[in-house]
This record gives C-alpha cells, structure tokens and sequence, in this order.
C-alpha cells in the first residue's frame, strides 16, 4: 500500500507539472498572438503655412498627422480674417472634420457652399511634384531632421537625427508645391559644383515618405558674411563661378560666407542660370560692391508676416 501511494503521489506530481507546463506554454502562446493596442496617436499640428489674411487669396496649410504630410487648401473667400487668424492654434475647429489619421488621402481643398453656407472639404491622393534630379546616394527623411533655428522660409539650421554628432547642418525644403521648382534648380547646381570648393558640401537629398523635397548641407564652421573688405576675395570666387558657365542671379552679401581661413562659399543658388554673355557676367561682378555695403538685411532672411500685403508663412 506504502508503495502504491508513493507512486500515486508521483504520478500526481508528474501530471501537475505537466500542465502547469502546457498551461505555461498555451500563455506564452496567446501573448504572442494577442496584437498588442496600438499607443495613442499624437494629434495633428500645423508645421506650415501661407496665408493671406484676409482672405482674398487661397490659403496653404501644411499639417502633419500620425507621420503622413496633409495639405490642405482653403479657396479664396472660404473663411473671414477672425478665422483665419484662429487656424494656426485652433485649425481642428476652424476647419470640417476630416480624417487626419488616414493614409487615403493627402490633400484637401475647404470651399464654403454658397447655397448651404457650410464648409465642404474634398480628399484627393493625387501625386505632388518631387525633385526629379537624385544625384547623391543619402536620402534623410524630413521627420529625422530636427531644427535647432529658423534660418529664412526654406532654410533651418537643424541637427540629423542619425548623426550622433554634435555638428549642426542646413536643411533647405520645399513646404508646398510651388516651391519644389527651387530645389530642383538648386539640386542640380550642388551636383554640377561638388567637389570645387565653391559651394557647402551636398549632405544628401531630404525626402517626404519618398517624395524628394530638398537637400542637407554642411554648415560652414565659423563662415561668416561677406563684409566690404572682401570684395576682392569674393570676386574672385565669383569669377570661379562664372567659369563654369552660369550666373548667380542673387549675390547679395549673405550668398556669400568667408569662412576663417578666408576661403569664400557661395550659397543659395535658385535663380542661378546657363550664360555665355560675358558682359552680363561682368555686370554682376560690377554689383558687388553695392551688394557688400547694403544695410537693410535684404537676402538675410525674411520676416514671418508681411504687412503690406497681409500674408503670413511658416
């Protein structure tokens, strides 16, 4: 009896450390398979914009929602000055309701139905113009970039979240469409000067979920702007320019940065073009001099509003 006690006990024990173990593994099992909830997404906030304030002229919002770009449009009389002006903190209510978070869709036009008087939004996923000219292999997706300060309208000082490096660099981006044109011209500008000791060094292309919207450029350290003292200098690396077979089209002094050792860099290249007249070459070099002593800070940056003509950006 003593024994076939001692071996009922055994079996017991056998049979609950084996279902302790399949139970163990059926648990295991359904973590696995169980998906786990999605963490909360983050509303959607304004990350540009071009508005005429009153209302007169369309108006451009750049909105980013669950990591996807939307842009909206609202046409030309669609909301008074009182609620243009609330878009920029409160667009969620200015605006009718729409799907930020769906992938079906990346643009809206807001128009106001003259009959009903209430707002109306139209989804569309049709294709925004992208940089066609992809010259250099790093592609930097524009959610990676962190801007450290607001350089000008396209331009930021900005670390790249992949370096683990203290430098800062420049991103220049298109926020809407009509800006794409400037860095394609650009784009290909970098690629004809890279290399040369011109220009800043072309860091790669900037991309928005694949669509190519600008560029990542070194930013020269401890560049300055060109003074009247380096005229000299700075025509000199303009002459280098010119010998490649362009024109500048914009040398104002902040398009040009001197950096310590007095080696002068060329930026901004946009409005640059083919030439072979040599004289409107020379009429450019004849504008420096002018250029270096100007006082308004034109070319320096610009200004977020515009009081003449009402136009706010971001």
């Amino acid at each position: 009896m003593q024994a076939d006690g001692t071996h009922s006990v055994a079996l017991l024990t056998a049979i609950t450390q084996f279902l302790n173990f399949s139970l163990d593994s059926v648990a295991a099992k359904l973590l696995v398979l169980i998906p786990k909830m999605p963490s909360a997404l983050e509303p959607p906030c304004l990350i540009s914009m071009e508005v005429t304030r009153n209302g007169s002229a369309d108006s451009h919002y750049r909105i980013l929602a669950n990591r996807k770009v939307k842009y909206i449009t609202i046409k030309a009389g669609a909301l008074d000055a009182a609620s243009l002006d609330d878009m920029d903190l409160n667009f969620q209510n200015v605006l009718p309701p729409l799907p930020y978070q769906e992938d079906s869709w990346k643009l809206a036009c807001i128009t106001r139905n003259p009959f009903s008087g209430r707002l109306e939004a139209a989804l569309s996923s049709a294709a925004l113009p992208s940089v066609k000219t992809i010259w250099h292999p790093q592609m930097i997706d524009h959610l990676d970039i962190e801007r450290t300060e607001y350089l000008a309208l396209l331009t930021q000082e900005c670390k790249w979240k992949a370096d683990s490096g203290p430098e800062r660099m420049i991103a220049k981006m298109a926020r809407f469409y009509w800006e794409v044109q400037y860095m394609e011209a650009e784009t290909r500008m970098y690629q004809v000067l890279e290399g040369r000791g011109i220009a800043p060094k072309f860091l790669g292309h900037v991309h928005e979920a694949g669509r190519v919207i600008g560029f990542l450029l070194e930013k020269i350290p401890d560049g300055r702007h060109a003074e009247p003292a380096d005229l000299e200098i700075c025509k000199v690396a303009l002459r280098r320019f010119h010998g490649l077979g362009f024109v500048h089209g914009d040398c104002n002094k902040y398009n040009f940065i001197i950096r310590p050792n007095g080696q002068v860099v060329l930026i901004d290249f946009d409005k640059s073009n083919t030439c072979t007249d040599p004289a409107l070459m020379e009429a450019e070099i004849a504008s420096l001099e002018e250029q270096l002593v100007e006082t308004t800070g034109r070319g320096g940056g610009l200004m977020a509003f515009d009081e003449g003509n009402g136009i706010a950006a971001k």
